[in-house]
Order: C-alpha cells, then structure tokens, then sequence
C-alpha cells in the first residue's frame, strides 16, 4: 500500500462497551479486529516488512538442492507477524538463475483445536507461513531470507565462504532487510562491477568496496558490491551495474541486449574509464560514448538541481575526480550515467599526481551515495 491508502485504511473506530450489551461473534470479531489492526499498522509503519530476529538461512550438509531456514520471527508485508518455531527444509529443486528466497504471512481455516485438554469445542484460527523461490525479487515490500545464483538445475547450494562476497551457488545473505533491535541499515543496494577493454583491474572493485563501506558507516543504508561481473541477464539481479573502461572496446549483440534488457528493468548503470595511461584519454570513453549512441540513448549534462547533485547530498557542480586536468565531464539520461572523473580510483584514495585530500575523498564517496540512491529510487519508480 501506498502512503495514502495506508492513511485511508488505519481504523478510526472502536466499539465502546455498555452492560448489557449482546457480545455476538460478529462484535466480538470487530472489537478484536480493531486491536489486531492498529498492532498491524504500527508494525508496518514503525518497522515495515523484513526480520525481527533468527531465520537464518544455511545450506545442508553435505550441499544438495535444499536449504534449511532456522526458526525466527518476521513482519509481513500487510504488518502481520510471522513465526516459523521450527527449522524448515525448502528445496528448490532443478531451478536455475537468480533465485530469491521469500516469506508470506497465511491463516488457516478456522477449525477445532485438537488439544485433548480443551474443554470446550472452540474455533481456532492458526498463522502460518509460505516460503517460495522466486525468479524476480518483487519489490522492496517482500520479506526476503536470502538469495541465490544457481549455475545449473544440478548444482549443489553451499553456504558462502565469504559472506560479504558470496558466488555461484552460494548463500547470499546481504540483502536481508533486518529490523530488530540489533538492525542499524533500512536499505539494501546491490552494484555488479563489470569490466571492459582490457583485463580485469580490481583497483575499482576495491573502489566501489571502499564506497559500500562508508556507506553502511553511515547506518541507513548498505552497499554489496561484486566484481568482474559478466554483461548477461544475471545483471538483473543487481540495483546498480558499474561499468569499467580499461580501453577500447566492442560490446558483442547479447551483451547489447543484456544492456538494454536492465535498463528497460529499472536498472541503472554508471560507465567510467580508468586513467591508468594518464598522458591520453581513454580509448574506452569513446567506447562508451558509441555505445550510448548506438542505443540511441540521450546523455546531457548534469546540471545543478539534479537528483545526482542534490539526494541526499548536496553539491553545486560535480566532484574533482581522479582527474584534475582537462574538463571532465559528467553525463546522463535515460538509466545511463557517464563519467570522465574515474571516481572509482578517487573512493580508493587515488588521485592523478598523488594522493587526494580528506575533502576530495569524502566528497567522491558522498556523490557515490548520491548514485547509489539515484539508482534505488529509479529502480522503485519502475517497479511502481
């Protein structure tokens, strides 16, 4: 729901008791209806939809098509609370790809309790829960467990070994949405690093880390960053997609389409070089600008007021990059962003002809949560 609809449908009646008065099941359920709702609001407007506490999400031993989810509590999307008090065996059978492990809220039909004990022949209505793997992660409203890239219908599911760098077939739990008394982050970004032109550098891989990382310092939001990602339809699985110029390049048909596919998702992608030969400009910047062209997307400048100067940090003009001759330049249009800064050096604390300042840095990785929100709100507004 909306924020007017969730406005609209908070009670703003309650039955007020007298003696005498006939407690019929139908007053009855409305007296408690109103109580169950109210409880329902204040956790979806308090919290929102994620994960109380426990639910944790492991692989079998040894690794087959089927994970364990531990017991735990969460919040439904609708404010309900879901428990699930033993562990559960889900096992995803031959499915392949981005697979997103999700938690429902359901009721049973109201029956009589098989307690031998009850004395009384009441009806009973009891919560229960469903868990799917899905395809696509279906908004942000969803209470994801975790997620998976699965190679083929074969591979076996392991737990990552690195948890903050999970792989093919391994247990990705960074996009949890945790809202427990221990949870500091709302938001949970994903960015794919994918190389171009040359071999793969990970100096902005370690960039985009370095990014995620003062991000998540700062507590309301999360970056998981990926490396020498491949231009695929995998790329859906990520928020934003950053691309890396180490020279000139071709992009093959599929990896067009896989472009155009993510983009037309709501995906947003953000293409730089890296100026490791500082005495020309990249070969790959004339790449990308053919690329754009060939796509027959339209970049402009980024002018003063735009979301990627103004949310949530303001800025009057773009911030110095790794480059500090010349006349870099800042493009963007239509889910694309261009860059001649090389910011990606920058948040690594590398700068054309020595070490940047504090300032420059702390600047650069501000912008970069500018992109990093720019992306989420682009990837929300099409989802919408």
């Amino acid at each position: 729901m909306n924020k007017e609809e969730l406005v609209h449908a908070f009670p703003d009646k309650r039955i007020k008791p007298t003696d005498g008065m006939a407690v019929t099941a139908a007053v009855w359920e409305e007296a408690h209806d109103y109580h169950r709702s109210c409880t329902h609001f204040h956790n979806l407007l308090a919290h929102g939809p994620g994960i109380l506490v426990g639910l944790e999400v492991i692989a079998s031993d040894p690794p087959d098509s089927a994970v364990y989810i531990m017991p735990g509590i969460a919040i439904g999307t609708q404010g309900e609370f879901i428990v699930l008090k033993k562990p559960i065996a889900y096992d995803v059978g031959t499915a392949t790809g981005a697979l997103y492990l999700q938690l429902t809220y359901g009721e049973s039909a109201p029956r009589i309790s098989s307690d031998p004990d009850q004395t009384e022949e009441l009806l009973y209505i009891k919560t229960e829960f469903g868990i799917e793997a899905k395809s696509d992660p279906g908004g942000s409203a969803k209470v994801e467990l975790a997620r998976v890239r699965r190679e083929k219908r074969d591979s076996p599911i392991c737990d990552a070994q690195e948890p903050h760098r999970p792989t093919l077939n391994e247990i990705d739990l960074r996009f949890r949405r945790e809202i427990g008394v221990q949870s500091h982050s709302s938001e949970v970004a994903s960015m794919a690093v994918c190389y171009l032109g040359g071999k793969p550098d990970d100096r902005h891989y370690r960039g985009a880390s370095a990014l995620g990382r003062a991000i998540c310092h700062r507590g309301d939001m999360m970056l998981w960053v990926d490396d020498a990602v491949p231009i695929s339809p995998e790329l859906g699985y990520y928020d934003l997609v950053y691309l890396v110029g180490l020279g000139g390049f071709t992009l093959k048909k599929d990896e067009k389409t896989a472009l155009r596919n993510y983009l037309a998702g709501g995906g947003t992608i953000f293409a730089e070089s890296c100026w490791q030969k500082l005495a020309e400009k990249p070969q790959a910047d004339v790449a990308f600008l053919d690329v754009w062209g060939g796509m027959n997307i339209t970049l402009k400048d980024v002018q003063p007021g735009h979301p990627l100067l103004t949310t949530p940090y303001l800025f009057a003009s773009a911030t110095p990059g790794f480059v500090v001759q010349g006349e870099p330049r800042l493009l963007a249009g239509e889910g694309v962003i261009f860059s001649s800064h090389d910011y990606g050096c920058v948040w690594l604390g590398q700068q054309q002809g020595g070490s940047p300042s504090r300032e420059t840095v702390r600047a650069a990785h501000e912008w970069g949560n500018n992109l990093v929100v720019y992306a989420l709100h682009r990837r929300r507004e099409v989802e919408r």
